[in-house]
């Protein structure tokens, strides 16, 4: 019997999940900067006086890196549901 043939059958599912949480804690570590950016931008609308230019700026740039950062995370979930799906159909 090969190796692959050995393997418990709950491995694809553990897999999935390691790769989910570590997926998950960096995508935090990516949010975090976004959310301290839109804090900022808040900070900055109230206590300072600086352009709307340049306001409107960190807030674009505030919701292109939570956006991106959401995409690929979903994608990345996809991708990896995907595998672990192709994994116990060849079991």
């Amino acid at each position: 019997m090969s190796k692959l043939h050995n393997k418990p059958w709950w491995l694809p599912i553990a897999r999935f999940g390691a790769h989910t949480f570590v997926g998950t804690i960096i995508f935090l570590i990516i949010l975090a900067p976004a959310v301290g950016l839109n804090y900022l931008v808040h900070y900055l609308e109230n206590n300072a006086s600086l352009s709307p230019l340049t306001i409107a700026i960190f807030s674009i740039l505030d919701s292109v890196i939570t956006l991106t950062d959401a995409v690929l995370y979903l994608i990345f979930l996809a991708f990896g549901l995907y595998r672990a799906a192709k994994e116990v159909a060849d079991e």
